[in-house]
């Protein structure tokens, strides 16, 4: 089983490379393409929603098929989306490129985790999404130091070229060990999107939206936001993604445990506000390399603490529903990418490094207003004890069995 899952989660090192590592080269594919850097800054965005928007269309259009093609599937896409980019002349193809690798991920990720829960224990689930998801943190520790690395030194289509060259790994080790699972029964777009209907749901994943986008607020200008402490030098910056890459593996090991022991509720509870101080206080303070040390640590545990508790308040909140929920929560943090990025250029526009941070805490206090108001509204009402029946002659005594 844990191998089935490590398989599952390099699918999602692979992604998570994908994800993370364009910020870093954004200059050198802007100066290729002969754009501004903020034109550049759409490519993020181009992915990001891409899967927001593709992830329910897509489990829409195939999620009755059986989960092992799905995963195939979705790595094929996503490996030709990200060939596209590196092949690419020009900024319209390299475009085109990102939108094809979103709608490939937003199958992939979406199905592995639904995958996991499938073959997993209930009460193993917190450890069992963490591990399946520890394939992203992993990519930051690993992946992401060693893509920006490699953009510089033999130039950011290489970096993509890594990206194809794991997704590979990934198909290879998903052919040869998942088992044949069944498939979900056919449901249309609208029945997809019928969980946002529902008060619980919509404001558990609006509190996640705007958590995350706090975080991304800051990464989509960490190549800035670090510029004082690195002088621009791309191995220093490298060594500040790795520290926020362990901080990330370090934060995702700690949540899966909590969530487990203590529950979703109390790890957000803690983790969240964390996040918002964390996010904002990186740009403000990282004036060397000592302080961006250990401010990208402490941000990428913070970072990595939302995620898997989230995801099952989601669950909890409509379980009847869990799949089309999970695919719900995975475009909710694409478009949270999407939104910090818009944050953050609007902050970094009006004050700089310093402006990025003021627009973090900004959609930090908004997400601590929506997250109260999903804990509230999610907060289970006290149950009142029924008056004890006779029992009828003959009646079976023993509780019903719930399935």
């Amino acid at each position: 089983m844990r191998l089935r899952l490590l398989v599952l989660a390099v699918g999602n090192f692979a992604m998570g490379v994908d994800t993370f590592v364009i910020a870093p080269i954004l200059d050198p594919m802007a100066d290729d393409f002969g754009v501004a850097r903020t034109t550049a800054g759409w490519l993020i965005t181009a992915f990001a929603l891409a899967y927001a928007i593709g992830g329910p269309m897509l489990a829409a259009a195939t999620g009755h098929r059986p989960p092992r093609q799905l995963l195939l599937g979705a790595l094929t896409v996503f490996a030709i989306g990200n060939a596209l980019t590196a092949v690419a002349e020009g900024y319209t193809w390299a475009m085109l490129g990102r939108v094809v690798a979103g709608a490939g991920a937003s199958m992939y990720t979406a199905n592995s985790l639904a995958t996991a829960r499938a073959m997993t224990p209930p009460e193993r689930s917190g450890r069992a999404t963490a591990l399946v998801v520890g394939g992203l943190t992993a990519a930051i520790v690993l992946g992401l130091p060693l893509g920006a690395w490699l953009g510089d030194q033999a130039g950011w289509r290489a970096t993509l070229w890594l990206v194809v060259g794991l997704t590979v790994v990934a198909a290879v080790g998903i052919a040869s060990t998942i088992p044949d699972l069944p498939g979900q029964a056919a449901t249309t777009l609208r029945a997809r999107l019928a969980p946002l209907g529902q008060p619980k749901v919509l404001v558990t994943l609006l509190a996640t939206l705007l958590c995350l986008s706090t975080s991304w607020t800051v990464y989509n200008y960490v190549d800035q936001v670090m510029d004082q402490a690195t002088d621009g030098d791309a191995g220093r910056t490298s060594l500040i993604l790795l520290c926020f890459g362990i901080g990330a593996v370090s934060g995702n090991l700690l949540t899966g445990r909590l969530t487990d022991r203590i529950g979703a509720v109390r790890t957000i509870r803690f983790g969240a506000p964390l996040l918002v101080v964390a996010a904002t206080l990186t740009p403000l303070l990282a004036r060397n390399m000592a302080a961006a040390f250990v401010l990208a640590a402490a941000w990428g545990v913070c970072h990595w603490m939302i995620n898997v508790p989230q995801q099952l308040r989601t669950v909890a909140a409509a379980p009847q529903s869990a799949p089309m929920v999970l695919g719900l929560h995975q475009s909710t943090i694409y478009i949270g990418i999407s939104l910090g990025g818009v944050a953050g250029a609007s902050g970094f526009s009006l004050g700089g490094a310093h402006g990025v941070g003021y627009a973090a805490l900004t959609v930090g206090v908004l997400a601590m207003g929506m997250l109260a108001l999903s804990l509230r509204i999610n907060k289970p009402a006290p149950a009142e004890a029924p008056a004890p029946a006779a029992p009828q002659p003959g009646a079976s005594t023993q509780a019903p069995t719930t399935i």
